[in-house]
């Protein structure tokens, strides 16, 4: 059985990427961060703290990693059952060589009736129930990402209650900074009653212009204005660039995995001729947002150690 302790300290290298709207890239990061690290040998586990499953890693498309024996994990299952019975958590082992994953999905959102349940009895401290499912498992690994829910309060503060840092994607638009409120509104609850480790790591815009440098500036000013004027705004913005992206997911491939089939793919050319098919085609538009995907990973860690 699992400590009901409200304090459980996070582990030193555990992010979680959250914002309070969703469709501003969140997942998309959370899962190439977590594959990033992965990528150059950090043991590292990505925990999907929200009731969509993206499934950007194509572990259930595409059956990557090696399940867990005994009763499903997949759809949030695995995730709902280690709070729900106060267990630690069984992750999808090798979803890439050092990347475990516990996914997210429709069971998760059943964590809002099961917490409402227990509030009566335990107050602040069902928040820190996730946090207390990750840390028998939490010395296994080098990194933790965690990928929080938008717009639901009580996943939200989960997820931040079990992570040492806050990143915080955007979009440009209105209403995705007005969104931001929520989760600022979330990381000072959850670290004044529960995670006093809880730091921000700073903020990023995603699926902008990157050359759109007046809209950057007058979001930066609006970011310090909702966060915090310490909040660092990175300079990397991942451009919009729905093709590729979309391919890359469809394929359940991170965007560096999915350029790197550029060399062997099928061209216009033979589409035309009717040797391929169009979705053969790797679009030459994946090279510069993989690489700016990389840059903004090797950013957000910079931030991390900086603060640390």
């Amino acid at each position: 059985m699992l400590s009901d302790a409200v304090n459980v300290e996070p582990h030193e290298n555990s992010v979680v990427i959250g914002t309070g709207k969703g469709g501003v890239g969140k997942s998309t990061i959370a899962a190439h961060k977590a594959a990033w690290h992965a990528a150059r040998g950090e043991r590292t586990l990505l925990v999907c703290v929200t009731s969509q499953d993206d499934d950007d890693l194509g572990i259930e498309r595409f059956g990557r990693g090696l399940l867990p024996e005994g009763p499903s994990v997949l759809n949030g299952e695995g995730l709902l059952r280690a709070v729900q019975e106060r267990i630690p958590l069984l992750p999808v082992r090798e979803v890439r060589p050092n990347l475990d994953v516990v996914p997210g999905g429709e069971a998760v959102g059943e964590l809002l009736t099961l917490l409402t349940a227990r509030i009566p009895v335990e107050g602040v401290s069902v928040v820190a129930s996730l946090a207390g499912a990750i840390a028998p498992i939490a010395p296994w690994y080098d990194r933790i990402v965690l990928d929080s829910a938008p717009e639901q309060d009580a996943l939200e503060q989960l997820a931040l209650a079990a992570a040492r840092w806050l990143f915080v994607p955007t979009r440009s638009d209105d209403t995705s900074i007005r969104g931001m409120r929520r989760i600022a509104r979330n990381y000072k609850l959850v670290r004044s009653q529960v995670n006093p480790w809880l730091q921000v790591a700073g903020a990023c815009l995603y699926g902008s212009n990157p050359s759109a440098t007046q809209l950057h500036e007058e979001v930066r000013q609006d970011v310090v204005e909702v966060l915090g004027p310490n909040t660092p705004m990175l300079s990397t913005v991942v451009g919009y660039r729905e093709m590729p992206a979309r391919n890359a997911r469809k394929k359940g491939l991170t965007f560096g995995e999915y350029a790197a089939l550029l060399p062997t793919s099928a061209k216009s050319y033979d589409v035309a001729a009717g040797r391929a098919q169009r979705a053969d085609v790797v679009p030459e538009s994946i090279k510069p947002l993989a690489e700016e995907m990389d840059r903004l990973n090797l950013e957000v860690d910079a931030y991390c150690r900086k603060g640390a």
